[in-house]
């Protein structure tokens, strides 16, 4: 059972074989010790798991027919829903609280996540954003003082509803799949403010619900959340997001054309004993691993998860630091690019710099030599042999050809010092 007491519960829904970077992410989980965490798929639990993350175990055609009973009107019969893909769970990420109700008690935050997340301190990055809602100007005279002083009070008093670290963005984006947190007070159904959400469940079309954008939002007229959002935070109000720039980051390349303001970049991870999540180097509230994980898949499993006291000696979580590195490549030439990007290592000066995050992408002038693998084979296994909180070396063998880059499997290591 999740942790008692917890302010946040954030609930997650995979459905398949637990993936590569579970433990990692479940190392994350661990370390958030003030938040409660809700899986729900249809694996079984791993068998040794954090106190404070909950699993609920239900087979894929089992939770469909719940879905199914949630979209039913009264008088109109049985509803049917039938997937035929488990990647359609994400759409169902925004009805998990209405699916499990009984973990919503006592808290004042609910959030739905991605798996492929490593989570950093997510309650002082929570507590940081809400003090900053993007909202509730106080209105002022001609003469600039305020209107009135009490309305001067009730503004000073008002904080952020939802939070998302996407937000703020050029295109004023106000939801993201991976993190988005709404206060409890504000309700725990915002689903039911889109007009298609039964549509939206009852088809086997991925609608990309729980995002701030959709594939069919021109051709269905379905409402994403993200739709939802603006909708209630721009015609009425009645949402409040936060204007706090958080650090965040993503393994994804920096030249995705179709979001330019999306986070990109990331290349290796520092997750600290305290739960202080370093990205490139620096702190962040969460990493969504996306595109890396094909090198994941890649790579050998990584050590059962286990608590730092009982973990094996000298073992990966024995110390409750880690770190992995090979998440994406610099690449040292680029078909594409005009310059010559620095070779990349762990030790190296220049490379820590050109992969620096400004909030959350790389915006140096080597941004677009960060190469991920785009599918598992891509991925190679590292050409040395790791010792004990090693890095890797200065010089990989090897040259990569014009326009290719060194793509290794991601190293996961207890950290040389923890910091």
């Amino acid at each position: 059972m999740e942790a008692a007491g917890s302010i946040l519960v954030v609930y997650i829904v995979f459905f398949g074989a637990w993936p590569p970077w579970m433990p990692l992410t479940l190392q994350s989980m661990a370390l958030n010790t003030g938040v409660g965490f809700v899986v729900i798929g249809d694996e079984p639990p791993p068998p040794v798991r954090p106190p404070n993350v909950a699993f609920e175990t239900v087979a894929y055609a089992a939770l469909q027919e719940r879905l199914a009973v949630l979209i039913s009107e009264p008088g109109a019969g049985q509803a049917s829903v039938r997937y035929n893909w488990t990647y359609k769970a994400n759409d169902i990420k925004p009805f998990a609280p209405a699916l499990f109700p009984r973990h919503l008690a006592g808290r004042e935050w609910w959030a739905w996540a991605d798996l492929d997340v490593v989570f950093g301190d997510l309650l002082t990055f929570l507590h940081a954003a809400a003090t900053k809602p993007a909202c509730c100007k106080v209105p002022l005279r001609p003469n600039g003082l305020p209107e009135s002083l009490s309305k001067v009070g009730s503004a000073a008093r008002v904080t952020a509803n939802v939070v998302t670290p996407l937000y703020p963005n050029p295109w004023r984006k106000k939801a993201w799949g991976p993190f988005t947190a709404f206060r409890t007070e504000l309700g725990t159904s915002m689903f039911r403010e889109s007009p298609q959400w039964r549509a939206i469940l009852a088809s086997n079309d991925y609608a990309h619900f729980d995002e701030f954008w959709g594939p069919f939002h021109y051709s269905r007229g379905w409402e994403t959340m993200g739709d939802v959002l603006t909708r209630l935070a721009e015609a009425n109000g009645t949402v409040r997001m936060s204007k706090r720039k958080m650090p965040f980051a993503e393994a994804r390349t920096c030249r995705d054309e179709s979001c330019m303001f999306c986070p990109c970049g990331a290349v290796e991870l520092r997750l600290a004993r305290s739960g202080t999540l370093y990205v490139n180097g620096k702190e962040v509230m969460l990493l969504h691993l996306a595109t890396s994980k094909y090198a994941w898949y890649r790579r050998a499993p990584l050590p059962a998860w286990s608590p730092a006291p009982e973990a094996p000696e000298g073992g990966l979580w024995a110390s409750g630091c880690v770190e992995a590195t090979g998440l994406g490549w610099l690449n040292e030439t680029c078909a594409t690019c005009s310059a010559k990007a620095p070779e990349y290592f762990q030790a190296s000066v220049t490379a820590r710099k050109a992969t620096s995050l400004t909030r959350h992408r790389v915006q140096t002038k080597w941004g677009g030599h960060i190469n991920y693998a785009t599918a598992p084979h891509e991925a190679r296994p590292w050409p040395w042999s790791a010792p004990r909180g090693a890095h890797p070396p200065t010089v990989v063998p090897g040259r990569p050809s014009a326009g290719s880059s060194y793509l290794f499997e991601p190293l996961v290591l207890i950290c040389a010092i923890d910091v």
